[in-house]
């Protein structure tokens, strides 16, 4: 009797890896930070300098103090040069970012992350342009969250916008309230249990 050959195995299923939201995240971030840098650097020079600051504040209708700008650039200028390179922008971003203490300086920081969101060069972010940079950096399960705190409402149609003056205190306030919980958390102490009295 003929050897009769076993049928073929069927094709190996293929299964879709998860989408990687990290990942994607990081390259849209390192996009947009490029965007933003070379927004600021009007002199074409790969640095940014305290004038083309001053003149993007003046551009956003932002009122910015001398001092206040000098100490953006002072808290991420590495080489002391009074000047922000591409490599401390980078470096002043990922520190940021990934900061958990509260405690990293975010002058210049802030100022970024608005101007990433504001992807239309429009001088504000509204509601629809923040709720994918923060959906992709906190999840779904936040992003509510961080919008209420940021607009005072997550409703994508209430057509809500926040000038760059408004973006800034509002991050102020909501840096400010994970500070004081931190601190709170960590110094707060239970009251001693009553002592029972004989009646």
């Amino acid at each position: 009797m003929p050897c009769i050959p076993p049928p073929p195995a069927p094709p190996a299923r293929q299964t879709l890896s998860p989408f990687p939201q990290a990942a994607y995240a990081r390259k849209q971030d390192s996009k947009d930070l490029r965007r933003v840098f070379d927004r600021i650097d009007t002199e074409k020079s790969g640095k940014l300098g305290f004038q083309e600051l001053k003149n993007l504040f003046d551009e956003l209708s932002h009122p910015a103090k001398k001092k206040d700008i000098e100490d953006m650039i002072w808290e991420v200028d590495e080489d002391c040069d009074k000047k922000v390179s591409w490599s401390e922008f980078q470096s002043m971003f990922t520190r940021a970012k990934e900061d958990k203490s509260g405690y990293e300086p975010r002058k210049l920081y802030n100022v970024v992350e608005f101007l990433m969101n504001d992807k239309d060069d429009s001088g504000s972010v509204s509601l629809e342009e923040a709720m994918q940079p923060l959906f992709l950096r906190y999840g779904r399960e936040m992003i509510d969250v961080h919008l209420e705190e940021m607009f005072g409402t997550s409703d994508v149609f209430s057509g809500k916008e926040l000038c760059l003056t408004e973006y800034l205190d509002s991050l102020h306030t909501i840096q400010i309230k994970q500070i004081t919980a931190k601190i709170t958390a960590k110094t707060f102490k239970a009251p001693m249990p009553k002592a029972k009295t004989r009646k």
